[in-house]
């Protein structure tokens, strides 16, 4: 179990700072919300995390220092916004790729390797899609086919920007879901950008909340539901209630932008 600790973490393009000295702590096996507004820096701060982007400040993975290439004790898999779909490659060679860190390029794939691939895919239903070309594979498939690869990789921290932003709203409750039951199953940590606070209300346990490159909040998620607190990150008037299952539920007041006239 690890947990990830940044101080002073910033990355600056040209003179400009996306992030700005972000300080905090997120628990080992947690489900983390990353929240803000559009240019907030959450897809920067997960490119940091995953080593694609430089950085200024420290950053810790259990304790261990990184300067932008993980360890080789830490299993991290990262999935963009927009996936990069490979032409030619069946879901099977796809789910492998999570192996490249575990397998030997001289000797090849090992016995382990395709165990770890034919457990992975059927965790996620896809076995009968092993032969089938990715290219096939609908939206919610392909996101099913890498979490797959990252079951496979055995991450421990699964860095997803805005995974669900082309779902319907009945795919993202699934996805959301899905993602909680395997976090609990496999006991990795989970960092998600998103904007769809409602729909992880009822499974994100930690947030880390974003604006203009700085920290306003990390924290338990649910120290985030308050209309105050949501308005001013937004700059719109918040209406917040609870559902008949008690579930907090959040949408932008009708009234629109705050002071707006």
């Amino acid at each position: 179990m690890m947990d990830i600790k940044a101080k002073d973490l910033s990355v600056r393009f040209d003179d400009k700072f996306v992030l700005n000295k972000l300080s905090f702590t997120i628990p080992s096996g947690a489900f983390v919300a990353i929240i803000g507004p559009n240019g907030s820096g959450k897809s920067t701060l997960l490119k940091s995390l995953a080593g694609f982007v430089n950085f200024d400040g420290d950053l810790f993975f259990n304790s261990q220092r990184s300067r932008g290439i993980l360890e080789d004790n830490v299993a991290l898999a990262y999935v963009p916004q927009n996936l990069a779909i490979p032409v030619g490659m069946t879901v099977g060679e796809y789910v492998m790729l999570g192996r490249t860190s575990h397998s030997n390029w001289f000797f090849g794939e090992k016995k382990q390797d395709y165990i770890a691939v034919e457990k992975a895919l059927r965790r996620l239903n896809l076995s009968s899609m092993s032969n089938q070309l990715v290219t096939t594979l609908s939206g919610g498939e392909m996101q099913r086919a890498t979490l797959a690869r990252a079951l496979a990789q055995e991450a421990q921290f699964l860095l997803l920007d805005e995974p669900t932003a082309a779902m319907d709203f009945a795919r993202v409750i699934e996805s959301v879901k899905l993602l909680d039951k395997l976090k609990s199953q496999y006991k990795f940590t989970v960092l998600m950008a998103t904007h769809d606070i409602n729909s992880l209300s009822r499974y994100a346990d930690f947030a880390l909340v974003l604006k203009e490159g700085c920290k306003l909040y990390s924290g338990e998620f649910s120290g985030i539901l308050n209309e105050d607190f949501l308005g001013k990150l937004y700059d719109t008037k918040i209406d917040f209630f609870k559902n008949e299952a008690g579930i907090p539920m959040i949408f932008a007041s009708p009234d629109s932008r705050l002071e707006e006239t």
